[in-house]
């Protein structure tokens, strides 16, 4: 990506929250291989118009065009030619800088060795080499601006969009970032958008300023252009009282500084000043127009209109978009989302304790059939009871099932709920969002994530429960055992053999419908803990539902009738019990209602989950 510079253009933007316009058809262009600058009050539009440029925020109207083509058409290609910050960056707090950074450039499509060189080039080029491997938790406001322009810039994209980059950053900090984007900009012709409230800093930075007010752009222009006020000269002289004298006699506004005149000389010609001057015999050292800051500048603007403005195509003329001349976007994205997600919970301790509860629940259900079991055989033997079914590894394997997954229900609620929100929360997900992934593709990879999370936890259930049933009963026939010691058979070994497999296979899309449903939860919601309260307090409804569906003779139309529950349980794990217990007359009532109902909630969960990931603005 070396030496390739990239316009960025925005056509006729705009953007409202409810009654408030927030973008006004704004429509700039930042040229391929320059540093164009934002100024304006807060509220003006400046982070709206970055957002929405990044594509973390959806216009209402108009389009952006990223090296020629349209960023809606083209969501990854665009987000491959692009690095931002926007506001306070967020990180995961208990992974140091460099992790924070390899984990989004192998999302950026890095190996694992070459994200590792790359985030620990940028991380020590943004000057926080001694933090070392400290957890981004404890850094410094400051630190934590570095890192987020350190994130921008990861893998050079030929176009870096950065809002307030020098907030928090102490004065030897600003003179590093200056050099870092004097340096970017000149070495690899790297387009940059640059906001900021420190204003001299765009002035020495920017080939051009654009003037926000109210949501408008109310002048864009060359540098140098923009800082000449209009009709302000600067006059040097030996001969003060003499020039004072001569300008008063034109009627020129005269403000006295240290070492010169400032005058304001109106619609009269900077040749006509100097011939009146000359006529007056007043020596000059120096005439020139007076530079303006650009405080001057922010002051001004809000007030009046200007006219210094460069020529733009219309705001109605329909722009050219062309499709990438190359593809820049790293392949398989859903997938880098998926493992990136399985590698963040697999550097969590909580995660392993919550996919094991399942697991744990199940193996204590076995122990206490043991332990009742035995009971029941001493029963039998001291002719307490008449006869009892003795306890085989299916009866167990079942039972284990049972006391399982409803706990894996809610782990799956629980954890479906806080892929979006939690991340929403932490401002991580917009550090994703800026890599070559679409939103579609993100959901995707989440999904697949907590599905693969989720069906993990049940392998370990089940294989937990098969182990522990083969160790403590063994996988025979199901037998009467008489108080004389005598057994007879009720059911073969081999007629539970099928059964069994049913009823290990019968949980798995009943079981991705909860995520689905823990997905949407998050969607719904910003904050991972209302997310979370929504998603178990849906799960118990769901459980509840169940009863009154069935009273309407609504049977099967849930998820949760096709899963044991503690409540009332018509799952096919509860069937495959009673068979396994030799119970003659035991019945199961949903046939293939059992896959596509199930199936249809975790589509329709997921779709419509995706739908809001695609229309919400990431801040």
């Amino acid at each position: 990506m070396n030496g390739t510079s990239m316009s960025l253009r925005l056509v006729a933007v705009t953007k409202r929250y409810g009654a408030q316009v927030a973008l006004d058809r704004v429509s700039l262009d930042v040229r391929a291989g320059e540093i164009y600058g934002f100024i304006g009050h807060n509220g003006s539009g400046k982070t709206t118009a970055m957002r929405i440029a990044l594509g973390l925020v959806r216009p209402d109207e108009g389009t952006v065009l990223v090296d020629g083509f349209d960023a809606a058409t083209h969501p990854r290609e665009a987000r491959a030619r692009m690095g931002g910050l926007i506001e306070t960056p967020g990180f995961h707090s208990a992974w140091s800088g460099t992790k924070n950074l390899e984990e989004l450039a192998r999302l950026q499509g890095f190996a694992r060795r070459a994200a590792r060189d790359e985030s620990a080039r940028w991380f020590d080029r943004v000057g926080l080499a001694r933090a070392g491997s400290k957890p981004v938790g404890a850094y410094s406001q400051g630190m934590r601006q570095r890192l987020g322009i350190a994130q921008a810039v990861l893998g050079s994209p030929p176009i870096v969009l950065l809002d307030e980059p020098t907030n928090g950053l102490d004065p030897e900090g600003i003179v590093e970032m200056r050099e870092l984007l004097i340096e970017l900009n000149r070495e690899r012709r790297t387009t940059i958008l640059l906001s900021s409230h420190q204003l001299h800093e765009l002035g020495s930075l920017c080939h051009r300023i654009g003037v926000l007010k109210g949501g408008r752009l109310v002048a864009e222009a060359d540098t140098d252009q923009l800082f000449a006020a209009r009709g302000r000269h600067r006059l040097d002289t030996e001969d003060m009282d003499g020039a004072r004298r001569v300008l008063a006699e034109q009627h020129i506004v005269v403000e006295t500084g240290r070492s010169g005149l400032t005058l304001d000389i109106g619609s009269r010609t900077p040749d006509a000043i100097v011939t009146a001057l000359v006529a007056g015999r007043v020596r000059i050292q120096a005439f020139a127009p007076e530079p303006q800051s650009l405080e001057q500048i922010y002051l001004r603007f809000p007030s009046e209109s200007d006219d210094l403005s460069t020529p733009r195509e219309s705001e109605t003329a329909a722009p050219l978009a062309t499709t990438p001349r190359e593809s820049r976007a790293a392949n398989a994205p859903n997938q880098r989302v998926l493992l990136a997600d399985v590698r963040r919970w697999g550097s969590s301790l909580a995660t392993p304790f919550l996919l094991g509860a399942p697991a744990l629940a199940g193996a204590l259900a076995i122990a206490r059939r043991a332990a009742q079991a035995a009971q029941d055989s001493r029963d039998v033997g001291s002719n307490q009871v008449i006869s009892a079914t003795d306890v085989n590894g299916f009866e167990a394997i079942g039972i284990a099932l049972q006391a399982g997954l409803p706990v894996l229900a809610f782990v799956a609620l629980g954890l479906g709920s806080q892929s979006i929100s939690a991340e929403l929360g932490r401002g991580t997900l917009r550090n994703t969002l800026l890599r070559p992934v679409t939103r579609v593709g993100l959901c995707f990879g989440k999904l697949g994530a907590l599905v693969l999370a989720t069906l993990s936890s049940y392998a370990l259930l089940a294989l937990t429960a098969t182990t522990l049933a083969a160790i403590a009963f063994g996988f025979g026939d199901v037998t009467e055992v008489l108080p004389n010691g005598a057994s007879f058979t009720l059911v073969p070994a081999a007629d539970l053999q099928p059964e069994l497999r049913r009823a290990i296979l019968s949980p798995l899309v009943p079981l991705c419908a909860y995520v689905a449903i823990g997905f949407l939860a998050g969607t719904v919601l910003r904050v991972g803990s209302a997310a979370l309260a929504l998603a178990l307090a849906t799960g118990v409804l769901l459980d509840v539902g169940r009863s009154f569906l069935r009273a309407l003779d609504w049977r099967s139309a849930l998820p949760s009738d096709h899963l044991p529950s503690p409540l009332s349980d018509t799952s096919l794990v509860r069937y495959f019990v009673d068979v396994s217990q030799g119970i003659s007359n035991a019945t199961f009532d949903h046939g293939l209602a059992s896959l596509w109902v199930p199936a249809l909630w975790a589509l329709g969960a997921g779709a419509l989950a995706t739908a809001i990931v695609r229309r919400r603005d990431v801040a």
